[in-house]
């Protein structure tokens, strides 16, 4: 007589369906995804699909909330984990550019969903999963900052949100299929590029001497046309005398019109 298979527990059971559930939409979209598909990743019957979530619509939802803190908690060990914050930053960029080059379901997730942002509760989770990201990189700028090694005159925001245009521009390459546009050799010269202009740049040693020397070899000319003699440099020459207005001479004084 053949044994039936030990029940799992009710939590290893939703968490089989919610990867089973992310892999389906990822690959077709809400629209075209079916439970049927979703249920046989899981392992489990149709019908026991719906003892644990009441529709399509709940299903997908559940598994962008369940999604959405993996990428959070992993960029937050990798921020803890480097000693320079903008080097965390090039690093989360360079590792999210090889998650999408592993077709990951996750990224493919998340990139469909933008289609349903129609919906306001697939809007409010997608919405807030991005301003999470922004959250964490803007966090890493201000770190920077704090430690003396990123320009102070930059906003970190606006900064967070450049840094996720160009994660998005990878997401948009990848799904086009022109990976060969942007390689990895490229993406590594865009991720310098982008943390270059976050850096602190080296202050010269003596910048009150430097604008003194440039302010001396600077031609400078009094009102009058002659040269200040006081100061280094050729004078400038005389002005040339204005050439006569073509449209007409002056009109003279107390003229009316």
């Amino acid at each position: 007589m053949r044994q039936r298979a030990p029940k799992r527990p009710a939590v290893e059971r939703t968490r089989l369906i919610l990867e089973s559930a992310e892999a389906v939409f990822a690959a077709s979209g809400y629209a075209a995804a079916g439970t049927g598909d979703v249920a046989r990743g899981a392992g489990i019957a149709p019908s026991a699909l719906y003892r644990y979530f009441p529709g399509k619509r709940d299903l997908y939802l559940a598994t962008l909330r369940n999604a959405a803190p993996r990428l959070l908690t992993l960029w937050g060990d990798r921020a803890r984990a480097a000693a320079d914050p903008l080097e965390a930053i090039r690093i989360l960029g360079l590792e999210y550019y090889d998650h999408l080059q592993g077709r990951s379901d996750f990224a493919r997730l998340w990139f469909r969903a933008l289609a349903e942002a129609d919906d306001p509760d697939v809007r409010e989770i997608v919405a807030a999963n991005f301003m999470g990201m922004v959250d964490a990189i803007g966090s890493l700028v201000r770190a920077a900052q704090q430690a003396g090694v990123a320009r102070n005159d930059i906003d970190p925001r606006i900064a967070a949100w450049h840094f996720m245009a160009i994660g998005f521009t990878f997401d948009l390459v990848h799904h086009l299929a022109l990976d060969a546009e942007l390689d990895r050799g490229r993406v590594e010269a865009w991720g310098r590029l982008f943390i270059d202009s976050l850096r602190e740049a080296p202050h010269e040693p003596s910048t009150a001497k430097t604008s003194q020397r440039r302010r001396r070899t600077l031609p400078v000319r009094e009102p009058g046309g002659k040269a200040d003699s006081a100061r280094r440099g050729d004078p400038l020459p005389p002005l040339p005398a204005s050439a006569p207005d073509s449209l007409g001479s002056p009109r003279p004084r107390g003229a009316d019109g």
